[in-house]
């Protein structure tokens, strides 16, 4: 009676996961994920740093990613470095896009993240984690380790 109980509710389960799998395909469900992100450690007595990855969007519609926020930091912004009169600027961008099947690279230089008002010291080795929110495909963890300021890769 338990077997036959048990084996039902498997069924049960498995039929309803391949339902809710093929109805994902067919309504072109997004899939946005995050590779290689990492957190620069800052000096003492600093509050800011950056956050560097990759989004890789292997769905069929683009991921527009407008902000995010981090338990570590008051603020999360998107940047990007703008070479101008021979000046390097920093602004933040409202939003980018990760278009469907393409990748986005956050990294030293370019485009990346900004973390405003950290409340703690950032230990080189620890994990930590903040979230992406987009205009049409969710919301995405990241977890990041956090890397030395002289640390390349």
């Amino acid at each position: 009676m338990k077997k036959s109980i048990i084996n039902s509710l498997l069924f049960g389960f498995t039929s309803s996961l391949a339902i809710s799998l093929a109805t994902a395909e067919g309504l072109g469900i997004k899939e946005l994920r995050a590779e290689g992100a990492y957190i620069r450690a800052m000096p003492p007595g600093q509050q800011i740093t950056a956050a560097f990855l990759k989004l890789v969007n292997s769905g069929d519609q683009a991921c527009k990613i407008t902000g995010g926020s981090s338990s570590i930091a008051t603020e999360l912004q998107i940047h990007e470095h703008q070479h101008s009169d021979g000046m390097m600027r920093m602004r933040p961008l409202a939003s980018v896009t990760v278009e469907a099947g393409q990748a986005l690279l956050f990294e030293p230089g370019q485009l990346h993240l900004m973390l405003f008002g950290i409340k703690k010291p950032l230990v080189p080795g620890q994990q930590q984690e903040f979230t992406l929110t987009t205009e049409d495909c969710g919301s995405i963890v990241v977890a990041a380790e956090v890397r030395s300021l002289f640390k390349k890769k």
